[in-house]
């Protein structure tokens, strides 16, 4: 039995898009590997805005925060200290009179090339990586 051209034109057709939905997922990645990089994007807005807060801090009283919840506490500032992948609170240490060090845990590198020679401090690997800063009075990249 012969194949008609309709038969045949909707088989191909049906390649076509399957090659076409691989083809995409290769080159833009699956739903979930796109999801794991906003995360990680996400995890270093957060972190930048943690040390624009402690910067502010430091400019009104010469002090670093206490903790992460001083900061979350404070009517004036507008940070998130909530991991939005794992729920929990990121890491905050200070160690020493105007030095800290923010940790999280991200679940890809950073990509191969940063967008701006700024972002390289925030360069990272897949999991815990914590960065050193040091309180600056006018803002900006803390990165020591």
């Amino acid at each position: 039995m012969k194949a008609s051209f309709g038969t045949t034109a909707l088989v191909v057709a049906g390649v076509v898009v399957v090659a076409a939905i691989i083809t995409g997922v290769i080159m833009v990645g699956t739903p979930t590997e796109g999801r794991l990089e906003r995360l990680d994007a996400r995890r270093v807005q957060d972190l930048k805005g943690i040390m624009q807060a402690t910067d502010s801090v430091w400019a009104r009283s010469q002090r670093l925060p206490a903790s992460l919840q001083e900061l979350a506490d404070d009517p004036r500032l507008n940070v998130q200290i909530i991991d939005p992948g794992s729920g929990e609170q990121y890491e905050y240490t200070v160690v020493g009179e105007d030095s800290y060090e923010l940790c999280a845990t991200f679940d890809r590198a950073s990509p191969d090339r940063a967008p701006r020679p700024s972002s390289e401090f925030w360069r990272h690997g897949p999991g815990r990586h914590c960065f050193a800063l040091s309180a600056i009075e006018a803002g900006g990249e803390g990165g020591t």
